[in-house]
């Protein structure tokens, strides 16, 4: 079979793609002001609160409806994914003494908010959706437990409905034996814009059942800007709830710790103290630019999506399986990345190791940007060294916690979670940059072909 060229593709980029003279003068604008700092300045923009009201509203609005006037939702910007995952989580109070529930397919970073929080990570087995499994959840959960964080891995939107369901039903027996309430705290970092079917809410219904946007489930979300994001302000983050009270803390913590109860605080960053604050504060320069990327999102996902369904359809015609919806009347996903599992091949793991990154290499000689998710890098539990070999952070937490001693049940080597693990050695991803010509997702699919072809079937 004749080699197809090697295409030329845009940047991988979701949102930075689409920086234009928009994007250009709402940062000149803030520059001119001269006051980058969102709280005070020369002459203060409220870049940043503008677009916190903003994201409310689009978070709100059902997909391909109008934005509501109001929200109903809490919105804090931050400087970053991580430092929102941080911040959400120690407002939730977590702690020494607590687990966070998490799925084993994610990034670092939902980890590593947990361990500088002084908490102990628990993983959750995955389904076909590669993302937290909702039939797994009660097995894991112990009166320890403080929240669980399900991750809509790579746009892919998990079965949220269900997982709240389960999450309510713990909770409700819980109640009845004086234990706290668990938490959920979403971790949508790659998945702003998709949504999924259920009901939100962890004890009661907050709204009714039907399509919501991730993010609107659980007590509390988080959302990165990061450049591998649907939006970017290069760097950023959103964190999102529901509740006054928790938001009280997040603004808090967010800031210097205090929180700013009277309508005129006598300093900038409050009056009364909740805690040690993260100085986590997004800039005007990020929230001027993010303003302008968030009127973009609706095209840019849309493109997304267009080219993921095409390349859905192509690898179904040639055997193989897409990674599967959550829901299949209204998919939600974003469509950041193609993930698709091979066909069957050999029985043992070597030689599936073997076929996936022999499958990998070929896709990255036609600049696909493909990744066998065995070697995900830190995106996999069991890649992530730090957390496999439990290291400390400081002067030994949360390891040596004589508060989390019940961590030495827990192992975070590579077959802590069979049906991820299985799933990690048949499946290979490539990535859907949002501005594909249609000439251009025609040599993606010729460079399938061929992969298929020379590589697959050999």
């Amino acid at each position: 079979m004749k080699t197809p060229p090697k295409p030329a593709l845009p940047h991988e980029f979701p949102g930075a793609v689409w920086y234009g003279d928009e994007e250009i003068e709402a940062a000149q604008r803030v520059l001119r002001r001269q006051s980058p700092f969102r709280y005070y300045g020369p002459e203060c923009g409220l870049e940043v609160a503008r677009f916190e009201t903003e994201f409310g509203r689009f978070l709100a609005s059902p997909p391909g409806m109008p934005w509501p006037d109001d929200s109903g939702l809490y919105v804090t910007a931050v400087n970053s994914g991580s430092g929102a995952l941080e911040v959400a989580l120690d407002a939730l109070g977590v702690g020494c003494g607590d687990e966070v529930l998490v799925q084993g397919f994610m990034w670092i970073s939902s980890i590593a908010a947990i361990v500088r929080n002084r908490a102990i990570p628990v993983l959750v087995d995955s389904d076909d959706t590669l993302n937290m499994d909702a039939k797994a959840i009660r097995a894991r959960v112990t009166a320890r437990t403080k929240v669980i964080m399900p991750v809509p891995m790579l746009g892919g939107v998990a079965r949220m409905g269900a997982i709240m369901t389960e999450v309510r039903s713990i909770n409700a027996e819980r109640l009845s034996r004086g234990l706290p309430p668990i938490k959920v705290l979403e971790d949508c970092a790659q998945a702003l814009g998709a949504h999924a079917r259920g009901v939100p809410g962890s004890l009661a219904p907050a709204a009714d059942e039907g399509v919501h946007r991730v993010g609107a489930f659980g007590d509390a979300a988080i959302f990165s800007l990061q450049i591998n994001k649907n939006i970017s302000a290069g760097e950023g983050g959103m964190i999102v709830t529901r509740d006054a009270e928790l938001h009280r803390r997040i603004e808090a913590l967010h800031n210097a710790g205090y929180a700013k109860d009277a309508d005129a605080p006598r300093n900038w960053y409050g009056d009364a103290p909740l805690g040690w604050g993260h100085g986590r504060r997004m800039s005007e320069l990020q929230g001027a630019v993010a303003r302008v990327q968030l009127r973009r999102l609706d095209g840019i996902l849309a493109n997304m999506r267009h080219s993921h369904e095409r390349f859905e359809d192509h690898v179904r015609r040639l055997g193989m399986t897409p990674r599967q919806h959550a829901d299949t009347t209204h998919p939600g996903d974003t469509g950041y990345y193609c993930i698709f599992q091979l066909p069957p091949g050999p029985k043992d793991e070597k030689g599936k190791i073997i076929r996936g990154r022999a499958v990998a290499a070929a896709l990255n000689a036609f600049a696909l940007h493909p990744w066998f998710l065995h070697d995900f890098e830190v995106h996999v539990y069991y890649n992530i060294e730090p957390l496999v070999a439990k290291l400390p952070v400081g002067n030994g937490c949360p390891w040596r916690c004589p508060r989390n001693a019940f961590h030495s049940a827990y192992s975070y080597a590579r077959g802590a979670l069979p049906k991820l693990d299985e799933a990690l050695v048949t499946h290979v991803g490539i990535n859907v940059p949002s501005r594909l010509t249609r000439e251009q997702e025609d040599d993606i699919i010729s460079a399938l072909d061929y992969v298929f072809k020379t590589v697959i079937q050999e």
